[in-house]
């Protein structure tokens, strides 16, 4: 497992859409591609903190995130999502946002996804930490509850890390 933070060692973003679709049984072509797209953007930032996990070569597993700031986001989906939030969105400011956690399926229930989610916490040396999940009951939401991530106010879909609560 390896944290990286620039250079050749990232992987090339259509390497994440194809680990992204295996992730999520291959059925996730356009939202892989998406994904894809973010990160691809995501990789002129200077504060992008990324984990990769390879087997003889091959991505197998991989998350990455950076520093969140509201001033930066001017897309819809952060404008919807701050209305959702409401005061609440005020507490992402300065976190770490959570972008993307995926891991090849022959490496699920092995520990795999909590060793990356952990490196990348500890790497991105931020108190506080979130991500968005959309799945009700998954084994991703199941591992974010084992980490302690909680949802943020009424916004169930955002989970946090890193505040004792309201």
């Amino acid at each position: 497992m390896e944290v990286v933070r620039s250079g050749a060692a990232l992987p090339a973003p259509a390497h994440v859409a194809e680990l992204y679709a295996l992730s999520t049984g291959g059925d996730a072509g356009e939202t892989a591609e998406l994904f894809a797209t973010l990160y691809d953007l995501a990789l002129d930032r200077s504060d992008v903190v990324a984990v990769t996990a390879r087997e003889v070569g091959e991505l197998v597993g991989f998350g990455y995130g950076h520093r969140w700031l509201w001033a930066e986001q001017n897309d819809d989906w952060s404008k919807d999502l701050a209305q959702q939030l409401g005061d609440d969105a005020l507490r992402l400011e300065h976190a770490f946002a959570v972008q993307l956690l995926a891991v090849h399926p022959k490496f699920t229930h092995r520990g795999l996804g909590f060793e990356l989610l952990k490196q990348l916490m500890v790497a991105s040396a931020s108190g506080v930490h979130w991500l968005q999940i959309e799945d009700a009951d998954s084994p991703a939401r199941r591992l974010f509850g084992r980490m302690g991530y909680r949802p943020l106010g009424d916004g169930a879909q955002v989970l946090v890390h890193g505040w004792a609560g309201r």
